[in-house]
């Protein structure tokens, strides 16, 4: 702060202090940055800056409320399947203003109102219903990341923040839908490289071309009833493991990887083409988890001994 005696503040208390500034506030640059800034992002925009010689700067910061600009508005002729719902904000509903000065020197920000503007037109809730702190968000991509639920994410982020971080009127009204947006933006990326190409049969000549050059065996099929591709690889190394160590066998699928639909018939083919090719495969005990895709695949190809089969059992 600007004298030297040391005050405490919860996250709560530095929101509210940095959103209508009423005396100036001294603060270490490294403070500032990492645990006040981030619980106000949402609320301040840049509008302008200056960097002076001796390496100091300052920036100024209106309420993202400002808006000088109207909203433009829709075309016409856009079929109603076609068109985008969206809230249009009304421009200059706030001329709240802040400078921030950072003293590169000292290693201190200074923050003070700026050219005595007046105060927000609205509460500091608006401004977090409007957009999300960077805080919240870091809050709600930690949880995110763990693929919950969007509603045990925004329970998981409110009782953290609450309970934790003294950040409880941040998120009180964090939204289900917030969540499942920042959720798809963390994940959309993230398994980005498990898609592949659109088309299936680019996938699938990528693929084999791939493993030929790596000696693999590789076998592509058809199953006519379900329209459906497929390809089978094995390298020589693994089928001698396989026909030494089959006696349990490992059957595991990815989860939502699936991304062509195939049905068990798909994958019981698959199966047969391996044990065609290593007719000494013998499973007594296939371990799985609990898919009846991959289930009904193995009975079709191991139906016991009533079928003149090998005898197989499922363990989940």
């Amino acid at each position: 702060m600007s004298n030297n005696k040391i005050v405490h503040f919860t996250s709560d208390e530095k929101r509210a202090l940095l959103f209508n500034i009423k005396n100036t506030l001294e603060i270490s640059e490294e403070e500032f940055d990492n645990s006040w800034w981030p619980l106000v992002s949402n609320v301040w925009t840049q509008f302008n800056s200056c960097k002076l010689n001796n390496g100091d700067s300052w920036k100024v910061f209106t309420c993202r409320f400002t808006k000088h600009r109207e909203s433009s508005t829709r075309k016409e002729n856009i079929p109603i399947k076609k068109r985008r719902t969206a809230m249009i904000r009304p421009a200059n509903i706030c001329h709240a203003k802040i400078k921030v000065i950072r003293m590169t020197s000292k290693k201190l920000i200074q923050i003070e109102r700026y050219n005595n503007t007046p105060d927000h037109t609205h509460t500091l809730i608006a401004s977090d219903r409007l957009k999300r702190s960077t805080a919240v968000r870091t809050l709600v991509m930690q949880e995110a990341i763990k693929n919950y639920p969007p509603g045990a994410i925004v329970k998981a982020v409110k009782e953290y923040a609450n309970n934790e971080l003294d950040l409880g009127e941040s998120v009180k009204d964090l939204k289900r839908k917030e969540v499942a947006n920042i959720k798809y933006k963390l994940h959309g990326p993230l398994e980005t490289h498990l898609v592949g190409n659109i088309e299936l049969e680019s996938d699938i000549l990528e693929t084999i071309s791939y493993l030929k050059n790596q000696e693999y065996y590789c076998e592509r099929y058809y199953i006519s009833q379900k329209s459906t591709y497929g390809i089978v690889f094995a390298h020589p190394k693994q089928l001698k493991k396989l026909h030494q160590y089959g006696w349990l066998t490992l059957i595991d699928s990815t989860h939502k990887t699936n991304k062509h639909d195939w049905h068990s018939d798909t994958i019981a083919e698959a199966l047969k083409i391996i044990l065609n090719i290593c007719k000494n495969w013998i499973p007594g005990y296939v371990l799985m988890d609990q898919s009846n895709i991959e289930a009904n695949s193995i009975k079709k190809v191991f139906p016991g001994l009533k079928a003149g089969e090998n005898e197989s059992s499922i363990l989940l």
